[in-house]
């Protein structure tokens, strides 16, 4: 290529990253209490701070997440495993989570395990070569070899809504048996007494917690229940519909259908929809959950809420304390549910003379 006198333009140089020393230089401060103030691992009075924070932000300093880990063997970043992120159940379970964990500095990596044991497994391989400081799991998987393994390994976990036999751990849930009861005291109170109910996922202890609860409810409302009533479900839209068709088609069909989750009990509406009935004039239905579809003017559907945000919040506040101690007591908390009425229930209709 001919010279023709002109020099190529140079070519930029990357900007030499800050650092702790340049923001004591521009402070005025010395290095060990800048880097108490940076780090809060000593007093340093809320003056001091803010001359450190103020200097820090005009040299461009950005700690190093690396360096950070290695002073602290802390990765600052957590798990959590979840059933079906399509349920909407879980979004805002997980936003919870998220909101707790990024306001104390963690990063939070979300693992959808579609409720098979082989993902599971993976993820908590993944996990654990990320070497994240916890995990919260809300995936609700009956085998738990791999939970047992994490908890021998002493690495902080913290359940959601479920409980896996043979190991002790940190638990946030909801208080499904009371939850039942409110729910079954309701209909029986508008006059029903056929009152069906559609189960959850095999292997999960909040399903099994519920059906306890409609059993023992019934059994004090009634002395009892129609097992052909108790039809069982996944959680998924389509187990409810199918569970409600097979209620509905009973010479005695229930006057009302109580869905262990919201996700069947919309499921269950297109049921009875399709047996040509009406909601909730010939049958009442109530979900569980309280997802942000039910209370669409189209659902409308009553339902039990299941503080989801606050539940997940309230795991990710159980897992960094249990990080930061991992000596203190085991924390089981039980947050209580509300029932939600809207318009998909009702009296029981009259019975034809």
């Amino acid at each position: 290529m001919p010279d023709d006198g002109k020099r190529a333009p140079a070519s930029p140089r990357r900007q030499k990253r800050a650092t702790i020393r340049d923001v004591a230089n521009a402070s005025g401060l010395a290095l060990s209490t800048v880097s108490n103030a940076l780090t809060n691992r000593r007093y340093v009075s809320d003056v001091t701070r803010l001359k450190v924070l103020k200097a820090a932000t005009d040299v461009g300093y950005r700690a190093s997440k690396i360096a950070r880990s290695l002073r602290t063997h802390r990765t600052y970043s957590i798990g959590i495993l979840v059933g079906d992120i399509a349920n909407p159940f879980f979004p805002e379970l997980v936003r919870g989570v998220e909101d707790v964990a990024s306001t104390e500095g963690y990063n939070l990596i979300l693992c959808n395990t579609d409720y098979r044991e082989d993902k599971q497994r993976t993820y908590i391989e993944i996990l654990r070569d990320q070497q994240v400081d916890g995990i919260v799991i809300a995936s609700q998987i009956q085998k738990s070899d791999d939970i047992l393994s994490m908890v021998e390994e002493g690495l902080p976990l913290v359940m959601i809504n479920q409980r896996y036999p043979g190991t002790v751990t940190d638990y946030v849930g909801v208080d499904n048996i009371s939850g039942m009861k409110e729910t079954c005291e309701y209909l029986w109170g508008l006059g029903h007494r056929r009152i069906g109910f559609i189960q959850g996922r095999k292997g999960s202890t909040a399903a099994q917690d519920r059906y306890d609860g409609f059993v023992k409810a019934m059994e004090s409302l009634a002395g009892g229940h129609d097992e052909k009533l108790v039809q069982p479900g996944d959680w998924s839209y389509t187990s409810g519909a199918k569970a409600a068709r097979r209620m509905l088609a009973m010479v005695k069909r229930p006057t009302a259908i109580i869905g262990g989750n919201d996700l069947m009990a919309l499921g269950a509406i297109e049921a009875i929809q399709e047996f040509g009935l009406r909601i909730p004039q010939d049958v009442s239905i109530i979900g569980i959950d309280d997802i942000f579809v039910s209370a669409m003017p189209w659902a409308s559907l009553t339902t039990l809420r299941h503080p989801k945000w606050t539940v997940g919040a309230t795991a990710a506040k159980v897992l960094i304390s249990r990080i930061n101690n991992r000596d203190a007591p085991i924390s089981r908390i039980i947050i209580p549910t509300e029932l939600v009425v809207r318009a998909t229930s009702g009296a029981a209709p009259v019975p034809a003379d």
